[in-house]
């Protein structure tokens, strides 16, 4: 994490994403920036949070540790989402893995900093239900996906949450074959399982292998396959 000392560009933040309004004077006063780089973990499983995030540029992937060791994906999130709110208004730790998916730009503040007066902001209190309503659907969404889908849809849908920007923007994304193992894993599925997927895609044209690596090719085909049933 390499924090942004800049209240300048805080602002021009503030006001680009309209949350001015949420936060009093107090709070606003304790916020920071700060910055991850592509793969950077943000937040583990278990621990504990003491800063509320706003993401406020870039993507970010969140997965749960299940007990037998493996993990599951959750879902992707863009801006203007939170991290750290459940755990706050619970006061418990973390249950799961943030990772920056790339270069991610934050608002930080505090616990301290707001407890006292946020609680008690209407406006506040309504930019939070309005995220964990979200979260709420976007989980109930990726785990009937998890359990009900084929891995086709599942894989389809994760290759589009990653291959979007925060406009909804499609870009060409490359994926390092080493990385199909964890994949397979956040999907519920095997290796050989999704790889035999991959080369079905590959043949499709949706994506293509070339030197040990992964690139999306046909998104358009893929929202189709995922048929509206996406990780985000």
């Amino acid at each position: 994490m390499r924090k942004i000392h800049d209240r300048d560009m805080l602002r021009s933040v503030l006001d680009a994403h309209r949350l001015s309004g949420i936060f009093d004077e107090k709070t606003e006063a304790a916020m920071e920036l700060a910055a991850f780089d592509k793969g950077e973990i943000i937040c583990t499983a278990d621990e504990r949070i003491d800063h509320l995030f706003l993401l406020v540029k870039g993507k970010i992937k969140i997965f749960r540790m299940l007990p037998n060791g493996k993990s599951i994906l959750i879902r992707f999130n863009s801006s203007l989402s939170t991290i750290g709110d459940l755990e706050m208004l619970n006061d418990h730790a973390a249950s799961n893995t943030v990772e920056s998916v790339d270069d991610t730009l934050f608002i930080v503040i505090q616990r301290q900093a707001f407890v006292d007066t946020a609680y008690q902001d209407p406006a506040f209190l309504r930019f939070i239900i309005q995220q964990l309503a979200y979260k709420l659907h976007t989980f109930a969404n990726a785990s009937s996906l998890n359990l009900l889908y084929p891995v086709e849809t599942r894989f389809a849908s994760y290759l589009v949450s990653i291959s979007e920007d925060e406009n909804e923007q499609a870009r060409i994304e490359e994926i390092k074959a080493a990385k199909l193992t964890e994949i397979a894993e956040l999907l519920g599925t095997s290796y050989r399982h999704l790889n035999r997927v991959v080369s079905q895609f590959a043949a499709a044209g949706l994506v293509e292998r070339t030197r040990g690596s992964l690139f999306v090719k046909d998104i358009r085909q893929l929202k189709k396959l995922a048929n509206g049933n996406l990780y985000s």
